[in-house]
């Protein structure tokens, strides 16, 4: 029986990333005017729009994972779900950004990789159907892949009928195929050969690294070591009249603003011009403070705290109504705030 003449093995584009693309262009679009959002009274703030951006690339994603019938997939299913829980904890527009850019992409390729597979997997099970296969020479290899269109199969032994061949040629999820499907008889069955194995560890090898750098990233801007940007609050804090323990009051109570804030989720805190880590210490001495052993200015204080500005208000409100309290706060909710980067030792 005539062969079909393997080609080389490539790549092509799927039309579906194709429509990706276009959704993710089109999302750009929406989300670079949504800024124009931001002196309307009654909008979106400028990290809403950002939000909702994501949240309706996720939709998109979600509509393609349903069409191509993959909502039982655990790993399509634990990529959406990072996805998800990565784009609603991001708190302002760059963490939101990176969270589309590196978990987004993860999403969108365990898709592509699964329906890919899911493929692989109908030519497994048309093969399969040959009655020749069980009888078939032991490592028999048989190849099948797309190229414009048209299904090509290589098949050396002679091992399909006519009849398997014109299944495989007119499957609609053949047709579809983006790489090449190998099968090889092993012990009178059909199995698939992992031809991409190499490519998918490398792809994996690359995710892992990516996910490492965030996670050293995050890790960094939470122990202090890094530059932490985000919603939050400035607090310009004075000495209230009458008051003459400086240490008292500018000592004691700066540190429980600070373990206050810190216990309301504060994600980063600044004082004056010293970032705050694990080991800092805050001391009075004389009539001025030392945050980390360096002076910082006391007329006024100044704190900025990365978090959320609410939950954070708040929580100083707990404080500032005792009357051991000895500090007047001046408190200011800010959209952007950043911190500086404490500098290793």
């Amino acid at each position: 029986m005539a062969r079909e003449s393997r080609q080389g093995p490539w790549r092509k584009l799927d039309p579906w990333l194709t429509a990706l693309i276009i959704v993710i262009v089109v999302n750009v679009i929406v989300l670079a005017r949504s800024a124009e959002l931001l002196g309307r009274p009654g909008k979106a703030t400028e990290v809403e729009a950002v939000r909702q951006g994501a949240v309706a690339l996720g939709d998109f994603y979600s509509t393609q994972i349903k069409e191509q019938g993959l909502e039982a997939n655990a790993a399509v299913r634990e990529a959406m779900a990072k996805y998800r829980f990565e784009a609603e904890q991001a708190m302002t527009r760059d963490e939101i950004a990176q969270a589309v850019s590196i978990h987004g992409r993860n999403l969108a390729d365990v898709i592509q990789r699964e329906r890919e597979l899911k493929r692989e997997q109908v030519v497994l099970d048309i093969v399969r159907g040959e009655p020749g296969i069980s009888t078939a020479k032991e490592g028999a290899t048989i190849t099948v892949q797309v190229e414009s269109g048209k299904v090509l199969i290589e098949d050396p032994e002679d091992l399909l009928s006519q009849a398997t061949e014109e299944k495989l040629k007119t499957n609609s999820q053949v047709r579809e195929l983006m790489g090449i499907a190998q099968i090889q008889v092993r012990n009178g069955k059909a199995r698939l050969l992992t031809t991409r194995s190499l490519p998918a560890q490398v792809h994996t090898l690359r995710q892992e690294i990516n996910a490492a750098q965030t996670a050293l990233e995050q890790a960094m801007q939470t122990g202090g070591f890094a530059e932490l940007t985000g919603p939050g609050l400035v607090i310009k804090a004075r000495q209230s009249r009458g008051q003459a323990l400086i240490e008292n009051v500018l000592g004691y109570d700066l540190r429980d603003i600070v373990n206050e804030l810190f216990a309301a989720g504060a994600r980063g805190i600044q004082v004056g011009s010293e970032r705050l880590i694990a080991t800092s210490s805050i001391r009075a001495v004389g009539e001025g403070i030392l945050v980390n052993h360096h002076a910082v200015s006391t007329q006024p204080i100044e704190v900025r705290v990365v978090g959320d500005p609410k939950v954070l208000a708040s929580a100083l409100d707990l404080i500032t109504h005792s009357p051991y309290f000895g500090l007047v706060l001046d408190v200011e909710k800010k959209e952007t705030v950043t911190l500086v980067a404490h500098p290793f030792d």
